[in-house]
């Protein structure tokens, strides 16, 4: 197993124009910038210069700028003009932005019940299991948990050139394949429509298989890379959902969602073991107080979450299916 590599070596000078402050989010990645003195309005700043950080470090955090719900959407706004929702995917979601397009979430997982689960989530790259996979996440946050529910990030760069040569040869050489199996009084509320045609035309577009079962339930699958290549770096990434599905079928004990290696095995507890103790080594925790927003590049950098001790925390999200930068 290798070392972990920090990539937030090079020089940390002034933000353009002295009005944002820069500094190492971690030791291990990530960037934090804070406002100087006054805090510059959401249209002053300086999107080339983000988005030119968000390439070059996979996460950026606005920290301490007191951004408000609506300040997020025009913030996030600058930087795409195509956002995707969470259709298909195994939790239900609260729109927040409903009398605007609708694409910014509560990213409480509530997995079909009325009640936020409070159980940390593992590292994961968001939608990685369909084919419009998001390239960048807009993190926000309007009320922080009194105690954990830190957002957690990892450099998938770093991950995939920490693991061992054995592990990363499996990857390398042997593509995944999520599974997911959703009964008849599911699909129909995590695909938004009782139009079986409308799901398969979905999955066709997303290059999934579908099958419909004679009870109404629907299993579906799709075969990827877990270690694709980022969009700016063009190098192998461990950026993927294999953590979570191999938590949800082996800690939850759930065969809604699960993985497997394409030719149908399993991947081997000795390799999730490996990727867990390597991705937990270069994790960052994400501070975050009211107000505060964090950009991901989804096609470089995992998330996820610690624990917390209240539903009353509210993150929310919202994903560009494609940037032009």
């Amino acid at each position: 197993m290798s070392t972990p590599i920090a990539r937030t070596r090079d020089a940390l000078g002034e933000y353009p124009a002295g009005t944002v402050t820069k500094s190492p989010l971690s030791a291990v990645g990530g960037l934090l910038l804070r406002p100087r003195g006054v805090v510059p309005a959401v249209e002053s700043l300086d999107v080339d210069a983000i988005i030119e950080e968000v390439k070059r470090r996979g996460a950026v955090m606005l920290k301490d700028f007191a951004f408000d719900v609506p300040a997020f959407e025009r913030l996030s706004d600058r930087f795409a003009c195509e956002f995707v929702d969470n259709l298909g995917s195994g939790s239900l979601r609260e729109t927040v932005n409903g009398a605007s397009d609708g694409t910014i979430q509560n990213v409480a997982y509530r997995y079909g019940q009325g009640r936020q689960r409070t159980f940390p989530l593992p590292l994961h790259a968001d939608r990685a299991y369909v084919k419009s996979k998001p390239q960048a996440m807009f993190f926000y946050c309007q009320r922080p948990a009194s105690r954990g529910g830190q957002t957690t990030v990892a450099d998938g760069l770093s991950v995939y050139e920490c693991l061992s040569d054995r592990t990363r040869e499996l990857f390398d050489t042997t593509r995944v394949k999520y599974i997911r199996h959703y009964g008849a009084d599911e699909w129909p509320l995590l695909y938004r429509t009782a139009d079986l045609d409308q799901v398969r035309e979905y999955c066709a577009r997303n290059d999934m298989t579908l099958r419909a079962n004679a009870d109404g339930s629907i299993h579906t699958e799709f075969v990827t890379s877990a270690v694709p290549l980022t969009r700016w770096q063009r190098q192998p990434a461990f950026c993927n959902s294999v953590q979570i599905g191999y938590w949800q079928e082996h800690t939850l004990q759930r065969k809604i969602n699960y993985v497997r290696l394409e030719d149908d095995r399993e991947i081997p507890a000795a390799v999730m073991a490996e990727v867990d103790e390597v991705s937990a080594a270069l994790t960052v925790e994400v501070p975050w107080a009211s107000g505060d927003l964090v950009m991901v590049d989804n096609t470089r950098m995992l998330h996820g979450r610690r624990r917390f001790d209240d539903e009353q925390r509210a993150v929310l999200v919202r994903m560009a299916g494609e940037v032009h930068w």
